[in-house]
């Protein structure tokens, strides 16, 4: 096939300018003809983690709509053909977002018990208990505001980490609800034969 500008279109009928702009910032010399690296994979079955770092350079938003529609070998009026719907489809699959790796909520009540400066209050607190052993090992009578003062800081780290906790909890929920505002059907224009 032959795009409007001249060059040729791979096997779905996208023109080498689709190809160039959905693909990473690599140059062409890196690259088959299919938009896949030539580099040899140094971990077998796990992508490379400078692949994924790269940007995809787009331009789909800034280009005017007849060119966009000449990359994709689409129409505003028909829409897709069944058959290049069909093979989009196979491709790349279903139109879904993944959903983003959840952290456990143990991890996440951990981070509010000991992450910054909850971490300087448990190091004062075991600062504090280690100076009343001191004490009590050297005089008869120690005086207990060591360990009173490390008791109050552990107390006050416990109670605040559970409290952050049980609202990033809550804000997060909130967050979860907004998902089901979202639609999860769509209207697609196909053009049937």
């Amino acid at each position: 096939m032959q795009s409007s500008k001249g060059k040729v279109d791979d096997r779905y009928g996208r023109s080498a300018s689709y190809r160039v702009a959905v693909t990473t910032n690599v140059s062409n010399d890196e690259r088959k003809p299919d938009g896949k690296s030539e580099k040899r994979k140094r971990n077998k079955g796990k992508p490379d983690l400078e692949d994924l770092k790269q940007e995809v350079q787009m331009d789909q938003h800034k280009i005017p709509i007849e060119e966009l529609l000449a990359r994709l070998n689409t129409s505003t009026e028909k829409g897709l053909t069944s058959q290049q719907s069909r093979e989009v489809y196979e491709r790349d699959g279903p139109n879904a977002l993944s959903p983003p790796r959840t952290t456990p909520e143990w991890l996440k009540f951990c981070k509010q018990l000991f992450g910054g400066f909850a971490m300087l209050l448990w190091i004062g607190a075991i600062l504090c208990f280690i100076a009343y052993s001191i004490q009590a090992g050297t005089y008869e009578e120690p005086p207990d505001d060591n360990l009173y003062l490390g008791i109050v800081l552990a107390a006050v780290v416990i109670v605040t980490g559970c409290f952050s906790y049980y609202q990033e909890a809550r804000s997060s929920r909130i967050m979860e609800s907004f998902k089901s505002m979202v639609p999860q059907v769509s209207m697609h224009l196909l053009f049937f034969t």
